[in-house]
This record gives C-alpha cells, structure tokens and sequence, in this order.
C-alpha cells in the first residue's frame, strides 16, 4: 500500500485500531478448491509448453534470445501474458535474473556446445501461478552437472514422499534437506517455496562466500531460515519444488509445480523434474 494512501487513512480515522491479519488470510487462500486447481492445472500445462518450445529451440549457433523468445511466444499463444522469465547462458551459468541484454546495451550471447541454459518458467493463469525450473544442455553435458542433477532430484523425490495432509512445510523442508546436506557440493537457493500466495520458503546454507572465487570480498551471510514451517498441509495447496545443487560451479536447477491431494501429492510437471537435452536444429 503506498504510503500517502495508508497516512491519509490513518488521519480520517484516528480511533481505529488496525491489526495485521494478511498471514491469516494467506493461509486461508493457499487452500485451493476444485475449480481453481483446475486453472492451476491449465497454467502447469502452460509452462511445460515454454518449456518445450525453448527446448525445440535450443542449440549451438542460436542467440539465447531466440530460445527466450519462443518460451514466452508458447506463453502467449495459450492465451496467457508470462512474467519475464530468469534466463541465464553459459558453460557454467551461476545467476539467476532477467537475461543482460534485457537492461544493458549488449547483444544476447550466441549459444555453443557445452553450453548450459538456466531459467526460471513463471506462468500464470486466472489469477492462479505456476513456476517451472528449467534447465537445457547444449551437446554433451559435463560430469559434474549430472551429479548435480542426481542430488537435486533425490531432493525432488524426498519432497515429494514428505508432502502429505496433515504434515507440515517445516517436514517437507527436512525431508529435501537430507539428500542436499549429505552431499559435498552446495546449494545456490531455496528448494521449495509455496504458491498462490508465496509465503512460505524453505531455508539453505548461505555458504557461497566459501564456494564461489571472489565472492570472499564481501561480508558474510547468515543462513536463511525457512519461512512459515509450521504451516499445516492441506489438499489443494500448492508448492513450487526447485532444488538445485552445484558441484564446482556447475549448478542443476530442475522441478515444477505440485499440489498437496487427498492421499499423494499431485505432480503437475515431471517434464521439467529433470536436465533437458536441446533438441532443436543443428
């Protein structure tokens, strides 16, 4: 609420007490009921198409514009207006952000083999959003992406055992947490976060300052706690699954949108749960 809106109010009624009670609601609306898990639904298939399309795309001697570009044209052509997506290129694409070229005088990059593209899929649809990690190898991927990509996916797999009625997000987080702690690479964000709203967001290490070559020059960071763990499951929520793992700095960045159902969850897009390989022209 812009503050002059909110000072005006306070002023024309100084007698009335104002309670927060946004986090209240919140929870109240992550319950989502038939029809609407119907749009989320809609939206999930939405963002596999993206996927898809920037997979069609992809390949050595394409600008990463063109793969971007036919992501959000899917979007389009489905009859919904995508948020710009994070979109990042490289042999070891360590970010995640709007693409440079998107607010810097410079040419989008000009993919090769090796190359790895990472991006965020946002898609939404009545209202209702569904968020899609996507991650596109370029020719042969290298060794320690695929080792990456087996630790998130034992991430996924645990989130999705822990994700049952009755549990909390707090269980989910530890359940994703046990594969990620046991391994020796380290995590670049959050694993899970829920949606429609977002306000809960699993906690992870912030240990980058030990990882990655200069990031030393900076004062430290504490680690992020999770967010709302105590949250109660109930069918019909909704939850964007992204582990992510990187060995060196080769990061696997994969999963999708699931729901919370009456016995086991129910998983919108196993499409993007794992590395996708280019398939477009050569």
């Amino acid at each position: 609420m812009p503050y002059r809106l909110w000072d005006t109010v306070l002023r024309e009624f100084p007698g009335v007490e104002f309670r927060p009670v946004a986090m209240a609601l919140s929870r109240l609306m992550m319950v989502l009921g038939p029809e609407e898990i119907a749009v989320v639904r809609h939206s999930a298939g939405i963002g596999d198409a993206m996927a898809r399309a920037m997979v069609d795309t992809a390949a050595a001697g394409v600008p990463e514009s063109e793969v971007y570009a036919a992501g959000m044209a899917a979007g389009y052509a489905r009859g919904t207006t995508p948020a710009a997506m994070h979109f990042w290129s490289g042999p070891d694409p360590l970010a995640s952000g709007l693409p440079q070229w998107g607010y810097r005088p410079q040419a989008p990059r000009v993919l090769r083999d090796g190359d790895i593209i990472s991006a965020e899929v946002f898609c939404a649809f009545g209202g209702r959003h569904t968020q899609h990690q996507v991650t596109i190898t370029i020719g042969e991927p290298h060794a320690n992406l695929l080792r990456a990509a087996e630790v998130a996916r034992a991430a996924y797999d645990a989130g999705l055992r822990a994700l049952r009625p009755g549990r909390t997000f707090g269980d989910v987080v530890e359940a994703m947490r046990e594969p990620l702690d046991a391994a020796d690479g380290w995590e670049f964000g959050p694993a899970v976060h829920g949606l429609n709203p977002a306000i809960t967001l699993s906690g992870f290490p912030a240990d980058a300052r030990r990882r990655v070559a200069g990031a030393e020059a900076y004062p430290p960071e504490a680690d992020h706690p999770t967010v709302n763990g105590d949250l109660a499951l109930e069918p019909g929520m909704t939850f964007a699954f992204e582990p992510n793992y990187v060995f060196g700095r080769h990061l696997a960045y994969l999963g999708g949108t699931v729901i919370v159902g009456e016995d086991e969850p129910i998983e919108l897009n196993p499409y993007t749960a794992r590395i996708l390989r280019a398939t477009g022209p050569r």
